[in-house]
């Protein structure tokens, strides 16, 4: 165990670098309480959904040992992730979820369906103002200390990404409705707790109001992040 009573890391750290992780970007809702399509509403100059999905390519250019999953059935995000895919080939791929209305769980089990992975990390795509430093962080903390899992908080309050290891594939695989994974990492041991850079990084919009409390602290207009298409 470690100072802070994690167990200490199983694998050196020369190690780290070959174990695989699959990072899979929840985009498949449009969001009810919204009122409209909230993935596309534009923030900040680009649509929602973007900001997550240029911070984890940030990701896929820092960290080799990385993949990407998104799931989502909208035609723009697809041809978003289709023309990302160009440049990335297979470090990319796009599942369409079965019944995602039903709830996340089916997103879930969509994005763990698309390939095999030592760490699994999960980011819903209504959370603009996360950045990819912040996910670095988990990741190599997760990784580096040989911790069963992870998450993102501030002062105390969990929040996304939140990251898995391979033991807990039959735990999410046996996730129903619209119950998230995040509450099998809660009060176990061996667990990564990171903060975030601020409070506006684990913000997730499901109204209108929630952009205008937002304001511009996240995504200010004019300074997008990312690929810059």
């Amino acid at each position: 165990m470690d100072g802070n009573g994690r167990v200490q890391s199983a694998h050196p750290k020369g190690r780290c670098a070959e174990l695989k992780i699959r990072m899979i970007y929840l985009a498949a809702g449009s969001g009810k309480r919204f009122g409209q399509n909230k993935l596309l509403w534009e923030i900040g100059g680009k649509p929602m959904y973007r900001y997550g999905l240029d911070a984890l390519e940030q990701v896929l250019v820092a960290k080799p040992n990385t993949c990407l999953t998104v799931v989502s059935g909208q035609e723009r995000i697809r041809e978003d992730v289709l023309a990302r895919k160009e440049k990335w080939g297979e470090r990319i791929c796009l599942t369409v979820p079965a019944d995602s209305e039903k709830g996340i769980s089916y997103s879930i089990q969509a994005g763990l369906g698309s390939g095999r992975a030592d760490y699994y990390l999960f980011l819903v795509a209504d959370q603009p103002g996360i950045r990819a430093e912040t996910i670095l962080r988990l990741l190599e903390e997760v990784v580096l200390a040989g911790c069963d899992g992870g998450f993102v908080e501030w002062e105390g309050e969990s929040g996304n990404p939140a990251v898995f290891s391979a033991k807990f594939l039959p735990a999410l695989w046996a996730l129903e409705g619209d119950r998230g994974g995040k509450r099998l990492l809660l009060d176990r041991e061996n667990i990564c707790k990171v903060q975030a850079g601020s409070r506006q990084e684990l913000w997730d919009i499901d109204e209108k109001k929630d952009v205008a409390e937002m304001g511009s602290v996240a995504c200010p207009p004019g300074r997008a992040e990312g690929s810059g298409r």
